[in-house]
C-alpha cells in the first residue's frame, strides 16, 4: 500500500509537534497530504498549561512551569460544557497555526478538532477516511517517563494502517525545509511477515531519492546452530554458512524490492544491528513489520519491533501484518 495521507493527531504540547519534522520530510516528496487533528476528552479536565497555544509567552493565561506532563485529571472535577468548548476551539486555532506552517512548505494540509477517546478514535478516524499513515510522537502529555505514551502505544496496537514515530527532531515544528532522508533502513529476519515492511519502504527510499538499506541480523543463532549439530567436532564453519545463507536471502529481497540496494548482515541481535545502522547513517528511517519470525498473532512487548521504537532516536515505521481491507 503506497502512502498518500497523513493523520497526525496532535494533543497541543511541544512532545507531540515534534514529530511534524519527520512529516514534513516525509509528505513533500511523497506528495502525501498531511491532515492534523485533535481528539479532545471533554471528560478530562485541562489543567493550565502550554498546550494550544502557536506563539507562547509569559501572559497570566500560561505558566511555562508547568511541564508537558502536568496531570489531566484532577480529583472530583467536573468540566463544564463551556469549558470544553473552550479548549475545542483553543486547540482548532492550534491547528489552525500548524496547518499553515505545513502549507508554506508546500505540503497540502487540512485539520480537525472533534469531542471523543483519542484511545480509540484516533484509529477509527484513520479507518474512516481512508488515511494511508498515522504519525505520532513516542511521547505526549498523557503519559510522560512511561515509556511509550499511553495514545501511542494504544495506536501501535490496534492501528491496521502503518504507523509513523518519530522521536524530537527539534524544538520548533515544523520549520525544517533542509530535513531530508537520505537512508531507509529495512529490518528483516527471514519471515514472510517481515518482508510485509519492503513495499512501504521502496516507496519512501525511492520517492526521497534515498539508499535503501536491507538488515539481516544472525545474532547468536550461529553459535547456537553450532552446539546443537556438533559442528565444533566435524570442523564446519557454521557462522559462515549462516552469513552466505542471509546473503542469498537479501538479495531476493532486493529483487523483490524493485531498486538497488544496499544490503548487511550484522553478527549481533536485531535491536542492536538495527539501531547502530540507524546511528551510523545520516538521516536514517527505519522500516519494520510488527510481526515477525515468532509468527505471534499480537505485537508484544518485548519483541524486536517494540524494542526498537522505544530505543531509537530514529523515525520508525511500522507495518502491521495484515492491512486490514477498507469498505
Amino acid at each position: 500500500m503506497s502512502i498518500s495521507g497523513i493523520l497526525v493527531p496532535l494533543d497541543g504540547a511541544g512532545i507531540a509537534a515534534s514529530v511534524l519534522p519527520t512529516v514534513a520530510s516525509l509528505a513533500r516528496p511523497i506528495r502525501a497530504s498531511v491532515h492534523l487533528t485533535a481528539v479532545v476528552d471533554p471528560q478530562k479536565l485541562e489543567i493550565p498549561t502550554l498546550y494550544y497555544q502557536p506563539n507562547v509567552d509569559s501572559s497570566a493565561d500560561s505558566d511555562p512551569s508547568k511541564p508537558d506532563s502536568a496531570p489531566l485529571v484532577a480529583p472530583n472535577a467536573q468540566v463544564t460544557e463551556a469549558a470544553a468548548n473552550q479548549r475545542i476551539e483553543r486547540a482548532r486555532v492550534y491547528l489552525g497555526a500548524m496547518a499553515s506552517r505545513l502549507q508554506a512548505l508546500g505540503i497540502e494540509s487540512s485539520y480537525e478538532v472533534f469531542a471523543g477517546d483519542p484511545m480509540t478514535d484516533i484509529v477509527q478516524l484513520a479507518r474512516r477516511k481512508r488515511f494511508s499513515l498515522i504519525a505520532l510522537s513516542p511521547h505526549s502529555r498523557y503519559a510522560i517517563g512511561r515509556g511509550l505514551g499511553s495514545v501511542t502505544d494504544r495506536v501501535l496496537h490496534s492501528s491496521p494502517i502503518p504507523v509513523l514515530v518519530a522521536p524530537p527532531l527539534s524544538d520548533t515544528p515544523p520549520d525544517s525545509s533542509d530535513l531530508a532522508i537520505q537512508s531507509v533502513i529495512v529490518g528483516l529476519d527471514g519471515s514472510r511477515a517481515a518482508e510485509l515492511a519492503l513495499g512501504t519502504a521502496a516507496q519512501v527510499a525511492k520517492s526521497c531519492n534515498a539508499q535503501l538499506v536491507l538488515l539481516r541480523a544472525i545474532g547468536g543463532r550461529a553459535g547456537d546452530a553450532a552446539w546443537d549439530i556438533g559442528a565444533e567436532r566435524v570442523g564446519r564453519n557454521i557462522e559462515a554458512d549462516f552469513r552466505g545463507i542471509a546473503m542469498r536471502y537479501l538479495d531476493e529481497a532486493s529483487e523483490q524490492a524493485g531498486m538497488p540496494t544496499t544490503t548487511i548482515v550484522g553478527g549481533e541481535d536485531e535491536v542492536t544491528e538495527i539501531l547502530g545502522t540507524a546511528e551510523n547513517l545520516p538521516s536514517s528511517l527505519i522500516v519494520l513489520a510488527s510481526q515477525g519470525q515468532s509468527g505471534l498473532t499480537k505485537w508484544r512487548l518485548g519483541s524486536v519491533t517494540d524494542r526498537v521504537v522505544r530505543q531509537a532516536t530514529r523515525p520508525v515505521i511500522v507495518v502491521p501484518p495484515i492491512m486490514t481491507s477498507r469498505r
